[in-house]
């Protein structure tokens, strides 16, 4: 029972960590909707202590929390929504590369940041954008839509626009998070051995 208790208090701690990193934002200079955050790495050292369901557990706790204290002020919580698909890739990233793969670090950091590329510029392209920007699908919005009205200079349509917005964005965030998960994984690591 004791070991429960401190289970749900760490995560409920992570979780909120989670939340005030999440709000530590740095604006991507090149499309300044887009937000830096290291939130994630709270969600990667909750799958590396406790397993994948505990972290995706805090990965939507710390986007539930979010939205109550920030208060979302995008269109239906998209930034929040996409946090957590976010959170859930990650998540779904490492389980793959390190649980059922079984390869090394670098390789498991490589494909789950390509993983969050594809599907987070993927799900730009097709729902989160679109709905950010007050439509429903990319059907709809990318015929109202070009990229000199989202201050990006690139080619001419939507996908040109998508693609380099969010792949050097989801790559480099992709990076950031997991050198800094690897470097808070490596204190954790040696704190326990000791």
């Amino acid at each position: 029972m004791k070991n429960n208790t401190n289970k749900l208090v760490t995560l409920g701690i992570l979780s909120a960590l989670g939340t005030v990193l999440m709000l530590i934002e740095i604006p991507y200079p090149l499309v300044p909707w887009l937000l830096l955050d290291v939130s994630d790495v709270v969600v990667l050292v909750v799958f590396m202590l406790y397993g994948w369901k505990e972290a995706a557990v805090v990965g939507i706790l710390k986007a539930l929390i979010h939205i109550m204290v920030k208060f979302s002020g995008t269109p239906y919580a998209i930034g929040e929504i996409t946090a957590m698909i976010a959170s859930m890739s990650y998540v779904l990233g490492m389980y793959l590369t390190t649980s059922k793969l079984n390869l090394n670090r670098y390789f498991s950091a490589i494909i789950t940041v390509l993983l969050i590329t594809v599907t987070l510029t993927t799900l730009n392209y097709l729902f989160i954008t679109p709905i950010y920007f007050g439509a429903w699908s990319f059907i709809e919005f990318k015929e109202w839509i070009a990229p000199e009205y989202l201050d990006v200079a690139v080619g001419k349509n939507y996908l040109s626009f998508v693609l380099a917005a969010y792949v050097p964005f989801n790559l480099i965030k992709g990076a950031i998070v997991m050198s800094v998960y690897y470097v808070v994984r490596k204190s954790i690591l040696s704190i326990k051995t000791t």
